[in-house]
């Protein structure tokens, strides 16, 4: 039997059971759909119970780390001081192409939008779902403000939840152009620079308010990516980066189409930061001491975060003249002592007893010789390969380095053969015995404006790096006779001595310690006080100290501007107490003004965001008499006319001062002024230890004293130091210090200041009728001069001589 034919359902038939089906698909779909938003809302409900409420006084009230600026007297830029580059400016200034571009880049929406970019995070949340991982970001700039203030940095779902919930919370909280300026300022843009008006200064050398259309679309590519698509790293990236910012701008209708193709087929216009560097240099120094006195008064934590502008005194032109002087001064010392290289080579002999001390010695650190093998200069190393005792090590030299002489090939300023000091860095299977040629002097120099005391110019070292050590305000040294005019200055204060007072130059024993001159047993007899300090004689500055009384030196010294401990030993006199170059031209700048102390100072002022601009400069205070400091003042041009320092005679102008040189020659100092600056050089090793023959204060630091003052005053007319009111001129007699007879014979006579009243009142004998030395016994009688003292000096041999030439 045929079974039956089976019926097709009729279309009516089909089209009820599709839309049946339809109807349970799209059922489906929407209870998923509600049960996923369900669970999304009690889920963001829970998120948002599990978090604080948002302290939108505290988010107003943060204070980001910020750049503190450095600026020299003309406002030129000296350098910053920082933990994170930042420099906050306020929403109103920042340009509207600049706030535009960003948007562009970042969130085009950011005015439309409450936080979330919803559709971005769908997109986002199947990537990730897919990847099993957070890989992608729907992040809009109201989430980025979440994610830098509120939350921390780990990429997890719980955080991404968190950052959803807080975004709507602080839209609510924050007007959007208060979250955009925090953003702007907060974000990071590549090379330690945070925020765009740091960014802008950086990249492009100017304010984020002066930048243009091309610029701006630079800055604004750089978040995704700031150290893969640096503009100054990788111009091809940030160029790319550039184009797409633009091409967005155009597309919303935010720039106008030419100016944006004209910036796409221009070349990235960005200060290329390997030829104009962010801290001036030679001014590291400086930046260090602003650094220093800022950290003292408000503390390391605020001062990262205080944002300040500081106005400090230095001349930047003044700086690098006393950078120069002061480098070609060292190298001149090198030159003469052979610091650094030798061009003859050593004999046999000298080359084996070389090779056994290094042996004896050699340790990483250790100070040793080295026997020049040969040069290496072949494009990939460049120095001196030497026997260090059985060991062959390498010295890298660099171009331009205090040890390479730019005008010759380094194969004429190392002999192979010679002998040169290096001290061992490294010793290793893999880089061999690397060294390095061992450091000759360092010094300091500091500059000082006369009249006011401001700092013009503060040098710590030869090439001294942010955070190093600076010589010019932490170097306690010796002074040697530098400190002289303090214990003549305090002599001038009793009314007692003058400068015509004569005083015996003669050896004295002060129980075990017996001083000398430079030239030991080389005496003078009687002679006048200024030509004693005009050529620095020891015996009389210890017999002035003696007479006047060390706590009178003292006094003076400290109403000077001499703040470090002073000795309380007959050796004070020929400068054993140590001092630093900063605080030595301090108290010679209160000569300089005639008796008034000013401390000395660097900043003058700083604008404080919430304090408003403070004053810094310091008061003066008349602190020794001006007659006293004038006369003292003529005694010490004698230095320089006549003495230790006669070669700052080619300044053709009025110079006072004084050379020093402490004991076997371990410093070398000249201090000086004119009426309109005043300057202190030191020179010297690190770890105290001789110069060389011959490198006293008037060869080693003199010639950087000269060369400053040449560039610094080679325009302005020479100046005499005035005169005050309480000091007379009065003709004496060469060889007594007594009044001149009238019929004294010409060459015989000088006219000399003094302190009113202290001049001499009897008249000088007649010519052979007494010579010094009964001059002498009138004077002081049996004992010729001031009372010895009794007190033991306990300077060792330090003060022994003071080496002068």
């Amino acid at each position: 039997m045929r079974a039956p034919r089976r019926v097709p359902p009729s279309r009516t038939t089909v089209a009820r059971r599709g839309s049946k089906l339809r109807r349970i698909f799209v059922t489906s779909v929407a209870l998923v759909a509600l049960s996923c938003l369900a669970a999304a809302v009690g889920l963001y409900a829970y998120v948002g119970r599990q978090i604080a409420d948002i302290d939108a006084a505290a988010i107003e009230a943060h204070v980001p780390k910020q750049v503190t600026r450095v600026l020299a007297r003309d406002g030129r830029l000296i350098g910053e001081i920082f933990e994170e580059r930042r420099i906050v400016v306020p929403y109103a200034d920042i340009p509207s192409h600049v706030e535009n571009a960003f948007l562009a880049a970042e969130d085009a929406d950011f005015y439309r939008h409450e936080g979330l970019d919803w559709l971005g995070i769908a997109r986002a949340a199947v990537a990730n779902l897919r990847a099993g991982a957070v890989r992608q970001g729907a992040s809009t700039i109201t989430q980025q403000v979440v994610k830098i203030f509120l939350l921390s940095p780990e990429r997890t779902f719980r955080r991404k939840l968190q950052e959803l919930v807080l975004a709507r919370r602080i839209e609510r909280l924050l007007p959007k152009r208060r979250i955009l300026e925090l953003y702007l300022n907060q974000i990071y843009l590549g090379h330690g620079c945070y925020g765009v008006e740091a960014a802008s200064q950086y990249y492009f050398g100017k304010s984020v308010r002066d930048i243009d259309l091309g610029q701006a679309a630079v800055l604004a590519g750089l978040p995704k990516a700031p150290s893969r698509d640096s503009p100054i790293d990788n111009p091809e990236g940030a160029k790319r980066r550039q184009v797409y910012v633009l091409e967005q701008m155009v597309a919303r209708g935010w720039a106008d189409p030419e100016e944006a193709r004209r910036f796409m087929e221009a070349p990235l216009d960005v200060v290329d930061r390997r030829v104009v560097p962010r801290v001036e240099p030679g001014a590291e120094t400086v930046v260090d001491a602003v650094e220093a006195m800022l950290t003292e008064r408000y503390g390391k934590d605020r001062l990262a975060r205080l944002g300040a502008v500081v106005h400090t005194t230095i001349d930047l032109d003044v700086q690098r003249t006393a950078q120069a002087a002061l480098r070609n001064a060292l190298r001149a010392v090198d030159a003469r002592q052979r610091y650094g290289r030798n061009l003859r080579p050593a004999s046999e002999k000298r080359q084996q007893r070389a090779r056994a001390k290094a042996k004896a010695a050699f340790a990483v650190g250790a100070r040793v010789p080295m026997v020049v093998r040969r040069v290496v200069d072949d494009g990939t190393r460049r120095g001196v390969e030497g026997d260090v005792g059985e060991v062959v090590c390498f010295a890298p030299v660099a171009k331009g380095s205090r040890y390479d002489d730019p005008s010759k090939p380094l194969a004429d300023v190392f002999a192979v053969g010679a002998i040169t000091m290096v001290r061992i860095a490294e010793v290793s299977d893999e880089k061999g015995c690397t060294v390095r040629i061992d450091a000759g002097p360092e010094g300091a120099v500091v500059v000082v404006d006369a009249s006011s005391g401001a700092v013009l110019a503060m040098v710590g070292g030869y090439d001294v790096p942010r955070g190093g050590f600076d010589r010019a305000r932490r170097a306690l040294r010796q002074p040697g006779s530098a400190f002289k005019p303090f214990v003549y200055g305090a002599a001038l204060e009793t009314r007692r001595y003058t400068p015509a007072t004569l005083v015996e130059d003669s050896p004295e024993i002060y129980e075990k310690w017996r001083p000398t001159n430079y030239e030991v047993d080389a005496y003078r007899g009687p002679i006048r006080l200024r030509e004693a300090l005009a050529h620095s004689v020891n015996t009389v500055a210890i017999k002035l100290l003696d007479a006047v009384g060390i706590e009178r030196v003292h006094d003076f010294a400290r109403r000077a501007g001499i703040v470090s401990p002073l000795g309380d030993d007959l050796s004070l006199a020929l400068g054993t107490s140590e001092v630093t170059p900063l605080e030595l031209a301090a108290a010679y700048g209160t000569f300089a003004r005639g008796g008034v102390r000013v401390p000395a100072y660097f900043v003058r002022s700083m604008d404080v965001p919430g304090e408003g601009t403070i004053d810094l400069v310091p008061a003066g205070e008349r602190t020794i008499d001006a007659a006293v400091v004038y006369v003292l003042t003529s005694m010490m041009t004698s230095v320089v006319e006549e003495g230790t320092a006669r070669r700052a005679r080619k300044l053709r102008r009025p110079v006072a001062g004084k050379t020093g040189t402490s004991a076997s020659n371990r410093d070398a100092w000249f201090a000086g002024f004119t009426p309109r600056h005043v300057g202190a050089v030191w020179i010297g090793f690190d770890e105290p230890r001789p110069l060389g023959r011959g490198e006293t204060g008037g060869r080693a630091a003199l010639p950087a004293f000269v060369e400053i003052f040449e560039a610094i005053e080679r325009d302005l007319p020479a100046e005499p130091f005035l005169a005050p009111p309480g000091v007379e001129v009065r003709r004496i007699d060469r060889v007594t210090g007594k009044l001149a007879r009238p019929d004294a014979a010409p060459g015989t006579t000088l006219d000399e200041v003094f302190v009113a009243g202290t001049a001499p009142t009897e008249e000088a004998p007649p010519p052979d009728a007494v010579d010094a030395a009964d001059a002498l016994l009138q004077l002081y009688g049996d004992e010729a001069s001031p009372d010895p003292a009794t007190t033991e000096a306990t300077g060792g041999d330090t003060g022994a001589e003071d080496a002068e030439d």
